[in-house]
């Protein structure tokens, strides 16, 4: 009896490697930059889709298929298979062309799309397969993030034998809300520290840097403490307390425009030292910056030392949380401590941290990270004298975060 054979069509698609999925999420992220960059420089009629159509000449699903995945909070590899074809993403380059765009522009994005095509002649030869892929693919992407995980680990590992430093949970919660005095104004509110701070004779001290992408209250100024103290020299009134070990250590701050950097010197060691150290500070900013463009546009965290658990909380008042659309990456930072700008996705790695929202209030603050850090949360709010039910948050959670990574949480305004 012959023995029956199967359709090779009717097969079903095997999942994508893991290094299929890392290169489908980076073009992903690099298409929706490339391509946004294109459709914000059309006439603002024209970033819908039917302006879109009408000014480019080009038939609507196309440009729907655009304006949809561009407003996509975070771009993946799904993102992909709901974009037009390569031909119809050529053929809107090649419109905006005709309309006069940027022509640094149209290259980046025709680099981009070529790539896209590439990728789908790799895995199949069409968005359909690659559809077919990923829906094979969510049942083991739980153990790639495992995987992931354990690559950093060996990472931690290494990078705390040769810095003689290591940390078990770094956090950071930020509060932020328009000022109760002038509602032009921006408030910025951070907690932030080290819990199992771990140092060896020998090792490199204690450094807590606060850089973000807003001035300081006064040009080239420092950010002040949450006593309103300027955050310069010993600032012991910085440390909170309650949540750091005694002897408290020294603290030394100094801050330039954007920057404000915090200093823990512990005493000549014999041997390895443990200490918890909790620091707070505050600044006002202009709610917009000279552009007319909101000032709060992304916040970040900088892992500068081998860390077990990282946690990053940015808590919104509810205002401010009614116009802004959230996401989370971790991006590689360049030797100088800068970050490329709009070209992120050069700099961002494959592996990424996942978003979570806490919601209205402290009800979801703690962590397993760190067992003391939904009181902290609740110490932090009331020394500031602010009503935390006013506030929703938001969370990203790592174990063993990329050393020398940025983790950025990014709000994108969505309503005035």
């Amino acid at each position: 009896m012959p023995t029956a054979r199967l359709n090779p069509r009717r097969q079903a698609a095997t999942p994508l490697t893991a290094e299929e999925r890392e290169q489908a999420a980076r073009i992903a992220v690099r298409l929706q930059a490339d391509l946004g960059a294109l459709v914000r420089a059309l006439p603002e009629p024209a970033r819908g889709a039917s302006g879109m159509a009408r000014h480019l000449e080009l038939v609507r699903p196309t440009c729907q298929r655009i304006v949809q995945s561009l407003a996509e909070t975070e771009p993946s590899p799904e993102m992909l298979t709901s974009l037009p074809g390569v031909r119809g993403l050529e053929q809107f380059i090649e419109a905006v062309a005709a309309h006069g765009g940027d022509p640094r522009s149209i290259d980046i994005a025709s680099t981009a799309v070529r790539q896209f095509g590439a990728f789908l002649d790799r895995i199949g030869g069409s968005q359909s397969k690659l559809a077919a892929k990923l829906k094979q693919d969510r049942s083991v992407v739980g153990s790639d993030d495992l995987r992931a995980e354990t690559e950093r680990a060996a990472v931690f590992d290494a990078v705390a034998r040769m810095m003689g430093r290591q940390i078990e949970t770094a956090f950071s919660v930020y509060a932020f809300r328009p000022s109760g005095e002038d509602d032009s104004m921006l408030e910025r509110m951070l907690a932030h520290g080290q819990i199992g701070s771990r140092v060896r004779p020998g090792g490199m001290p204690m450094v807590l840097t606060s850089g973000n992408t807003m001035s300081f209250e006064e040009p080239g100024g420092p950010a002040r403490l949450l006593d309103n103290a300027p955050a310069t020299g010993k600032t012991q009134s910085a440390i909170l307390a309650p949540f750091t070990t005694h002897p408290l250590p020294t603290v030394t701050s100094r801050g330039s425009k954007g920057k404000l950097v915090q200093v823990i010197d512990p005493e000549t060691l014999d041997s390895e030292i443990e200490i918890d150290i909790a620091l707070g500070e505050r600044s006002r900013h202009p709610m917009v910056d000279e552009h007319g463009k909101p000032t709060l546009n992304e916040v970040w965290t900088l892992v500068n030392a081998p860390t077990r658990q990282l946690l990053f909380d940015v808590y919104l008042e509810e205002r401010l949380e009614r116009q802004y659309r959230p996401s989370v990456d971790a991006q590689m930072w360049y030797p100088n401590l800068s970050s490329p700008g709009d070209d992120r996705w050069i700099t961002r790695f494959p592996s990424q941290p996942r978003l979570q929202l806490l919601g209205r209030g402290l009800s979801q603050a703690a962590s397993p990270a760190n067992a003391r850090h939904a009181e902290l949360t609740a110490f932090f709010f009331d020394r500031l004298g602010l009503d935390p039910d006013r506030f929703v948050g938001f969370r990203c959670e790592v174990a063993y975060p990329i050393w020398r990574a940025g983790y950025r949480m990014a709000f994108e305004h969505v309503s005035g």
